[in-house]
């Protein structure tokens, strides 16, 4: 199929078509709607409206929505250049193995980007002087001359250089949008792709070379069927062109953009834009009043002849009103051509996506034309560049821009980041699917995190600079695999973690699936991976956790004698005299000094330092102190300098937290537990702080499961909210998992979370509604009990909300939820499979 391509040169987002019209290209960073949020989408619809308002002097533009390919191998290749070294091969397995599973299961991976480009206006404005003008009008009518001739002038390298002053006017009308200009590798990207409908390809292969004629690469070959074949060196295609039609009734609030990319297959969308002339004897305004009278015409008649007059021909009349309304109110007057672009990878598939695309839009009553004998002029006509033609005219629509934004363009549904690992995908449906499989498989939304992503700078549309992370939900909804999935993740990478386990459960339920032989030989780099993790247990129970959580040993000099001396008085109280005030504060002082000059030394040196002394009021303190710690949950935190077990140089700690009796924020009377309890805490809130904080050039994050437990009281409370300071400037991630949102409430705290994991939680919707600030109301309520176990939603740190289906690993799932089969529940699964 030959094809007279439109445009001649580009330069930055700038192209010059061969008629010597300047367009501006523009990727649009897409306002993310969500099936509940009614409020934003009409505030989306609102900015839309205003800004198509001010395009009315460039008078022609065009709008596409691109499935491009996700380029899912390049990402994650990317994501390789991250990984810790000691788990390069673990990591490299991973991110293949999501490459290979995701393109199996959806052929090409894709995503929507909608592109916006714009005429430049052909006008003297701007123009120096007289001669400048008229030189303009010479050079018009030589262009046209040779024209005539078949010949062309030739193009000045210069050219881009009049249209990049008038850009910087539209780029500014433009910015309600949020509009981000193509470079010139992306600009001429996207012109390729026009010629590679669903194939895939490796995108710097299709940079490689990179001039205006190689655009056109691809052999294109017209069927009968309304098909075209695209044969290209990447591989093969189908595409069908199907033009939007009349409906029943105006377009208004059909949602086209929504409805397009609701399939589980890619459909791109065209739609080709002009503001008419409305006054001449060609205008708007004469058409229109043609209309009038053909439409009295036929109601005058059906009415003398007693024939009914159809609402297809009430509603155009309504229309026609409403029209000339607009028109006398200065309303701008669009014509719109709307073509949705359907592709395969076989002629099969194409036929078979057709027609699911025409039964979805024939159940919305909108027309959708197969157009079978005008697939190569559509194509041609759709190609960037050209105009609205007498070809694609034929399906135009008639709009103000009111109309124009119900259609939700430059609208998608984007969840994450654009680089990180897999976490899951975007579910747009509102009601409950039968399983979180059936669900994953409904979505081609693919969304991917990382989790340090909030502290960094210049990354467009983000809303937070705040790294404080909440997992919420009931009992079985998914929240710990969540977390454990996002842990083992940043275990992959150069980030610090530290796993905080108040159930004192995960060192066993990971080792037992990690040294069971079965697993292991499947998946041997996971199990070294995972058995390397630091676990440190702060059971007094088990005398080899005695002396872990000694202060002298783990932290510096200068922390170390802070909070071994807090600890120590502490523990006495008002009962310390000055004297043995004193005397503490000493030994303390005395054993740091003596590890700092190498000997190895801990806690239970300052007491025998205090049993030693000649002053009988240190010795009572000592022996005081001696008796407290015998037996007690004390003894995790005195050593003679020998223990191991908390370091801050371990890549990946799990600290299980057994025994911790900590008392109600209210309670005024502490038992000795109590009190033993809250000392401890001392020294663990210190270590979290500094792990945070210790190296600020290092990434760290810390997951604190079932934190409810420590935000009762006080003292825990005080560990949180330190953290939470140290957030940001630090390059600390702190990531919170409790059942209810109201576990973290600190209302005196004002710093808020950057992103949000809301799992449903049974009673609680109008608080998970507060929480992810969406209006209280039915719908709403209804669309958070239709969630399966596995989902939640997702707020990001830009801003958008959306229910994800979380997708974990075969292997890692087993890791982070094992099951155990009861002979009762054996009988019930082999029931149901009868």
């Amino acid at each position: 199929m030959l094809l007279e391509y439109p445009i001649e040169r580009i330069h930055g987002n700038l192209a010059l078509t061969k008629t010597h019209e300047g367009l501006a290209f523009y990727r649009l960073a897409s306002f993310s709607t969500s099936v509940v949020d009614v409020e934003e989408r009409i505030k989306i619809q609102k900015v839309i409206e205003q800004t198509i308002r001010k395009l009315e002097k460039h008078v022609t533009f065009e709008v596409s929505l691109v499935p491009r390919d996700y380029l899912l191998k390049e990402k994650m290749d990317a994501m390789k250049r991250t990984l810790y070294p000691a788990f390069q091969e673990l990591g490299d397995q991973t991110l293949d193995e999501v490459t290979a599973r995701l393109t199996r299961e959806m052929e090409i991976p894709y995503q929507y980007e909608w592109l916006l480009a714009v005429f430049l206006p052909q006008s003297s404005e701007g123009l120096r002087s007289f001669g400048e003008v008229v030189q303009q009008k010479v050079s018009k009518k030589a262009e046209q001359l040779m024209d005539l001739l078949g010949r062309q002038l030739k193009v000045p390298d210069t050219w881009w250089e009049d249209y990049a002053r008038r850009e910087i006017a539209l780029y500014q009308l433009l910015q309600g949008l949020k509009p981000i200009r193509l470079n010139e590798r992306q600009l001429f990207y996207h012109q390729r792709l026009q010629f590679l409908p669903y194939i895939p390809h490796a995108y710097e292969a299709v940079l490689a070379g990179r001039s205006v004629s190689n655009v056109t690469d691809t052999m294109i070959y017209p069927n009968q069927l309304g098909e075209l074949k695209f044969v290209s060196e990447y591989g093969t295609s189908y595409l069908s062109i199907l033009p939007l039609g009349k409906s029943n009734g105006i377009l208004d609030h059909n949602f086209i953009a929504e409805k397009i990319q609701s399939f589980n297959f890619p459909v791109g969308l065209k739609m080709k834009v002009r503001f008419p002339e409305l006054s001449g004897a060609l205008g708007y305004k004469t058409r229109l009043n043609q209309a009038f009278v053909r439409s009295k015409n036929i109601v005058g008649e059906a009415n003398r002849s007693g024939n009914v007059v159809y609402d297809r021909i009430v509603t155009g009349r309504e229309g026609l009103v409403q029209l000339a309304k607009d028109i006398e109110a200065k309303e701008p007057i669009l014509e719109v051509g709307l073509f949705l672009l359907v592709a395969g990878s076989t002629q099969e598939q194409l036929r078979l996506r057709v027609q699911t695309v025409l039964n979805v839009f024939d159940t919305a009553q909108i027309e959708v034309s197969r157009a079978r004998f005008d697939q190569p002029t559509l194509f041609q006509s759709l190609l960037y560049g050209q105009k609205l033609s007498q070809t694609t005219r034929f399906w135009q629509h008639t709009s103000n821009a009111g109309g124009f934004a119900q259609y939700l363009p430059f609208t998608t549904h984007r969840s994450g980041s654009n680089s990180g690992f897999y976490l899951g995908r975007i579910d747009n449906n509102y009601g409950r699917w039968d399983t979180l499989k059936t669900a994953l498989a409904a979505s081609r939304f693919l969304v991917q995190y990382t989790p340090m992503l909030a502290n960094k700078e210049a990354i467009a549309e983000k809303v937070t600079k705040n790294l404080l992370t909440l997992i919420t939900g009931e009992t079985g909804s998914g929240k710990t695999v969540l977390a454990l999935l996002i842990f083992v993740q940043s275990l992959l990478t150069t980030i610090k973690s530290l796993y905080v386990d108040p159930k004192h459960t995960l060192r066993q339920q990971f080792l037992s699936v990690a040294r069971e032989p079965k697993w292991v030989k499947e998946n041997p780099l996971l199990a070294k991976a995972i058995q390397s993790i630091n676990f440190v247990t702060l059971n007094a129970k088990d005398k080899g956790n005695m002396g872990v959580l000694d202060p002298i040993v783990f932290l510096e000099a200068e922390d170390a004698q802070e909070v071994a001396k807090n600890m120590l008085l502490y523990l006495g109280g008002k009962e310390w005299t000055l004297e043995q005030r004193t005397a503490i504060s000493r030994a303390v002082k005395a054993t740091i000094a003596r590890r700092q000059a190498g000997e190895i030394v801990g806690m239970k040196q300052v007491l025998e330092a205090l049993l030693e002394s000649k002053e009988k009021m240190s010795r009572i303190a000592g022996e005081a102190l001696f008796e407290m710690l015998d037996g007690s949950l004390l003894s995790l935190a005195f050593s003679d300098g020998t223990a191991g077990g908390i370091d801050f140089n371990q890549h990946a700690t799990v600290l299980e937290v057994a025994d911790l009796e900590l008392p109600d924020e209210d309670t005024v009377d502490l038992n000795e537990d109590e009190k033993n309890s809250v000392a401890l805490m001392m020294v663990l809130s210190t270590f979290c702080k500094r792990f945070g904080e210790r190296d600020r050039n290092e990434e760290t994050i810390e997951f604190f499961d079932e934190v409810w437990v420590l935000l009762k009281s006080k003292e825990g409370q005080k560990v949180i909210k330190s953290m939470r300071r140290v957030g940001r400037s630090d390059s600390n991630k702190l990531v919170l998992i409790t059942q209810s949102v109201n576990d973290v409430d600190l209302t005196d705290d004002t710093t808020g979370a950057g992103e949000r994991f809301t799992f449903y939680e049974r009673g609680e919707e109008d608080k998970i509604l507060d929480s992810l600030k969406l209006e209280r109301n039915d719908f709403n309520r209804n669309w958070l009990r239709h969630m399966n176990a596995g989902q939640c939603v997702y707020s990001d740190v830009f801003g958008h909300r959306h229910r994800l289906s979380i997708d974990v690993p075969e292997a890692w799932l087993e890791l982070f939820s094992p099951e155990v089969d009861t002979m009762q529940s054996k009988l019930e699964k082999a029931s149901q499979e009868r």
